[in-house]
């Protein structure tokens, strides 16, 4: 149950560092990390957990758990 709370802090608390860089809400993060999982998952088989998005003031990056930068 631990484990459980800490990944929930560790992601509440990077999408408020993502969501401040890129200037939107926390909601507005969530909602475009979703859409696109929604649209990827169209076309590759992915599940949540390997799923992540990195966003920087120029650059989304998308990575499936397991690949390199």
């Amino acid at each position: 149950m631990k484990n459980s709370s800490v990944s929930i802090a560790k992601s509440r608390l990077k999408s408020l560092l993502v969501s401040d860089r890129v200037n939107c809400t926390p909601d507005t993060f969530d909602k475009i990390q979703s859409e696109l999982y929604k649209t990827i998952s169209k076309y590759i088989e992915i599940i949540p957990e390997e799923f992540d998005v990195q966003v920087t003031r120029s650059h989304i990056y998308i990575k499936l758990t397991g690949e390199d930068l």
